[in-house]
């Protein structure tokens, strides 16, 4: 596959991921920013990473990814992931799963033991619909 001119051959941050799929796609900033319902500005913050986009707007960005671009290798990153993949806040996730929202929010910081039943649950959250699943 050849690379455009700016792309970084492995991609370690959100950032660098944007920037990839945009150049690829042959985009500008203010065209991903329209696609993705946010200012060039904002948008071009993400692509520097000196800001993280707020969780709304995770399933648009997803969707333009293709993929999650976030390794996920303990428990708390998969919480995190699902909420991600949803646009929900710490709360929302919360409700959907079944849990106080200070419980979820212990598991996302690692503070406590996702069970496994849950677990199972958050799994379930990120594979089934609403579209497609960005694992």
């Amino acid at each position: 596959m050849l690379r455009k001119k700016g792309m970084i051959s492995q991609p370690r941050s959100l950032g660098q991921h944007l920037r990839n799929r945009r150049l690829m796609l042959g985009l500008s900033q203010e065209d991903v920013a329209l696609q993705l319902g946010t200012l060039r500005e904002v948008y071009d913050r993400w692509e520097r990473d000196e800001r993280q986009p707020v969780v709304s707007t995770w399933p648009g960005i997803l969707k333009f990814l293709g993929y999650y671009p976030v390794a996920q290798q303990t428990p708390a990153d998969l919480v995190l992931k699902v909420r991600r993949y949803r646009g929900l806040d710490q709360k929302g996730l919360a409700q959907v799963v079944g849990v106080i929202h200070q419980r979820q929010r212990r598991w996302e910081l690692g503070q406590e033991t996702v069970p496994s039943s849950f677990a199972i649950k958050l799994q379930s959250l990120v594979t089934s619909s609403p579209g497609q699943s960005y694992v």
